[in-house]
């Protein structure tokens, strides 16, 4: 291929790039959440860079992390922050490790992982799969995150409605649909957003990523 045929094929892909942006940015906000929902059920495994803020308005702080997370469906995530170190949070599909010895040192808790065996880990999935009834949706405008053009769709509980959280966001990306950043506010008020900084999906995960061991001379703290 010469380079004034590679040139050529190059605008041709930036088009239909281009087309297809301004399209979604054009979708309601029921079809862009509804298109995270289907790019979200062809993900198997999958492995992204994050980082997370958590903002706590009755103490006035806010705290963040950064580090690295991999899955694999049905229930299988580990999360390894790499600041602060040491930091790590797996599901195996049947329990929920948390081990947070920067804030907690000497212990790990050791929680069910609940029906979808992630324990709330997965947010972007707890946010997807939360009942749409339950929730009003609105358009949260369009913002570029890390070079990639979004849209944003905000859900806010309605009155009386029985669901995981009041209030959120997601930034879904406006080529390949995935979520890019999700911001959840509990009932607290505490504010917490991941943001991807790569993401990879149907990549390969080794197993032994869903496997914590506990540290020596690290107290086990059940719950049921």
């Amino acid at each position: 291929m010469n380079s004034t045929t590679a040139r050529a094929f190059a605008l041709i892909a930036l088009a239909f790039t281009s087309v297809g942006a301004e399209l979604h940015a054009q979708d309601t906000p029921a079809a862009v959440l509804q298109r995270a929902r289907t790019e979200y059920a062809t993900v198997k495994t999958a492995r992204a860079e994050f980082t997370q803020e958590i903002k706590n308005p009755l103490i006035g702080r806010t705290l963040t992390s950064r580090g690295t997370l991999v899955q694999r469906k049905p229930g299988r995530v580990a999360v390894t922050f790499a600041d602060p170190a040491g930091d790590r949070i797996v599901s195996d599909g049947t329990w929920l490790w948390v081990y947070i010895p920067s804030s907690a040192p000497g212990q790990v808790m050791k929680l069910p992982a609940g029906a979808e065996g992630t324990g709330g880990v997965d947010l972007a999935s707890t946010v997807l799969d939360a009942p749409r009834e339950g929730y009003t949706l609105s358009s949260a405008g369009a913002r570029t995150i890390n070079g990639r053009a979004t849209q944003g769709v905000a859900l806010v509980a309605k009155a009386g409605a029985e669901v995981p959280f009041p209030k959120a966001t997601l930034w879904i990306d406006n080529v390949d649909s995935s979520v890019r950043e999700v911001v959840v506010t509990d009932e607290q008020g505490t504010e917490r957003t991941i943001r991807l900084v790569s993401w990879q999906k149907n990549v390969a995960v080794d197993a032994s990523a869903f496997t914590f061991k506990v540290p020596s001379g690290v107290r086990v703290v059940s719950q049921p």
